[in-house]
């Protein structure tokens, strides 16, 4: 509830900002789709806050607006921990590096240096310098980076793009049509979701895929009932589908490592008497659910559905056949006993 009220608030903030005569408060609540008195309570509190903001009658009504001084002159006041946060946020932002977003990214930091003194960076530098943010995976932007130039543009603009898309099964090209929605960005990889007019429904795209664009001159309209929250909740990552109630038990030596995370919103852990744990899940079975199980090893158990504890199982077997066949190469062998102490250590923290 608090974060809805505080993101409302933040939009009501954004919109007197961008409307030169000001806004009233029914344009508000038309705009947000929220009662007029829920609005009046978030301006109050907006107010009380000790934000620039007032009302100015013209004729019978009132409008919202911003002070002219603040308008004109921005108050930067930050505190020591606030700019290391900034500072330090470099590197959760390096994954835009080779976008058009990373100059706007890196002028905003020469700035904030160019503000500072040479005392206060030294000490930024060696503060901020004990704390690292690396990510692994990420996809080379540089390879598409005219895409996601040309697809933001066209998202903030609603001009509606055709696309050549090559699909990651099969590899065949598919020209069509789509009404870009949102740029999503998850794990490193850039997304594009938007109305597919091949499929007739909403879609998930990987920008990396897209092997030509053209950006039309067709606008579309964004559906007001559509909400990215909602449209990702049938995804356990990043692909769709239909959602299927699944239940996996991990052994204690993983349990920590499941129990310290949200992987999905719709999961449910049960404690297990020998210190291991349950989680059940409501996702789409595909490559992504697989390859998180696969991923904990023999620390996971699929208890339902019997078709993905299957599939699980040829995986492993699959695996394991690999494995033996160098094995059997191999003079130095390892006892079942060893097996488990192996496994055993890895899961410790």
């Amino acid at each position: 509830m608090r974060g809805t009220q505080l993101a409302r608030q933040w939009k009501i903030i954004r919109l007197i900002e961008s409307r030169k005569r000001g806004i009233t408060g029914t344009e508000l609540a038309n705009e947000l789709e929220a009662p007029l008195r829920t609005v009046y309570r978030d301006l109050d509190a907006i107010q009380q806050a000790g934000f620039p903001i007032y009302t100015d009658r013209e004729g019978k009504n009132s409008y919202w607006k911003l002070l002219d001084s603040f308008k004109k002159d921005f108050p930067l006041p930050l505190t020591a921990t606030e700019l290391m946060a900034l500072h330090m946020s470099r590197d959760l932002l390096s994954v835009f590096q080779g976008t058009i977003f990373h100059d706007s990214i890196e002028s905003l930091f020469q700035k904030v240096k160019a503000a500072l003194s040479p005392e206060t960076l030294r000490y930024l530098e060696n503060i901020s310098g004990r704390l690292k943010v690396s990510f692994g995976g990420t996809k080379k932007v540089e390879d598409f980076q005219e895409v996601i130039k040309a697809l933001s543009e066209a998202t903030a603009e609603r001009r509606r793009v055709e696309i050549s898309y090559q699909a990651v099964s099969t590899g065949r090209e598919t020209k069509r049509k789509v009404d870009p929605y949102q740029v999503w960005v998850m794990n490193g990889g850039f997304y594009l979701i938007g109305f597919c007019h091949l499929r007739n429904a909403v879609r998930t795209f990987a920008m990396d895929r897209i092997k030509r664009l053209l950006v039309l001159d067709e606008p579309f309209h964004l559906p007001k009932n559509f909400n990215l929250e909602n449209y990702l909740q049938t995804a356990f990552h990043v692909m769709r589908g239909d959602p299927e109630s699944i239940k996996i038990r991990f052994s204690p030596g993983a349990a920590h490592v499941v129990r310290e995370r949200i992987w999905h919103p719709t999961q449910e852990l049960r404690e297990l008497g020998d210190g291991g744990v349950e989680i059940s899940l409501t996702v789409p079975i595909n490559y992504e659910i697989v390859s998180w199980i696969l991923g904990f090893g023999s620390a996971a158990e699929v208890i339902q559905p019997g078709s993905l504890r299957k599939r699980i199982s040829e995986e492993l077997q699959s695996a394991a056949a690999k494995y033996l066949v160098s094995r059997s190469r191999n003079s130095v062998g390892m006892d079942r006993s060893e097996d488990r102490e192996m496994t055993r250590s890895f899961w410790q923290p």
